[in-house]
C-alpha cells in the first residue's frame, strides 16, 4: 500500500496502455521499478505534516542532548523514550521515531560517551540500545544494556 501512495498520479497511466508484447512486458518491469524508486524518494522528501513534525521534534531533542546544559538531558531523554514507546506500528516495520533517529545514531553514541555516569547516562544507554536493534552492522544493542 505504501508504494501506491507515492505514485498515485502515475498509477492510472499503466492500465490505459495497449496490451504489451513479450518485449513490452520486459520493458515495463524496469520502468515499474523506477517508478517505485521515485515514489520512495518522494516519500522521503515529502513526509506527511505529522511525520515532518515528529522528525523535527526528534532532531530538536537530539540537539538538546548535545548542549552543555545537563538539566535539559532528562526531559529530552524522557521525551525520546515516550516517542519511541507511543509509536504503534506493526512489528514488521521499524517505528517512525526509530527510523528518524537513525541518522543521529553516531551523535547519540558520542553524547552518551561524554555524559557523566549516572541515571541520565543509563537512560541514554537504553535509548541507544533500542535504536541499535534497528541498525545493521555491529551488534551494539547489548553493549548499551550491560
Amino acid at each position: 500500500a505504501g508504494v501506491e501512495e507515492g505514485g498515485r498520479g502515475k498509477a492510472p497511466v499503466q492500465p490505459q496502455q495497449p496490451p504489451a508484447t513479450a518485449q513490452g512486458v520486459a520493458d515495463e518491469k524496469p520502468s515499474g521499478k523506477e517508478r517505485r524508486d521515485a515514489g520512495d524518494k518522494d516519500k522521503e522528501q515529502e513526509l506527511s505534516e505529522e511525520d515532518k513534525q515528529l522528525q523535527d521534534e526528534l532532531e530538536m531533542l537530539v540537539e538538546r542532548l548535545g548542549e552543555k546544559d545537563t538539566s535539559l538531558y532528562r526531559p529530552a531523554l524522557e521525551e525520546l523514550r515516550r516517542q519511541i514507546r507511543s509509536s504503534t506500528t506493526s512489528m514488521t516495520s521499524v517505528p517512525k521515531p526509530l527510523k528518524f533517529l537513525r541518522p543521529h545514531y553516531g551523535k547519540l553514541k558520542e553524547i552518551y560517551e561524554n555524559m557523566a555516569p549516572g541515571e541520565n547516562k543509563r537512560f541514554a544507554a537504553d535509548i541507544i540500545s533500542v535504536l541499535a536493534m534497528t541498525m545493521s552492522g555491529e551488534r551494539e544493542c547489548l553493549k548499551y544494556r550491560l
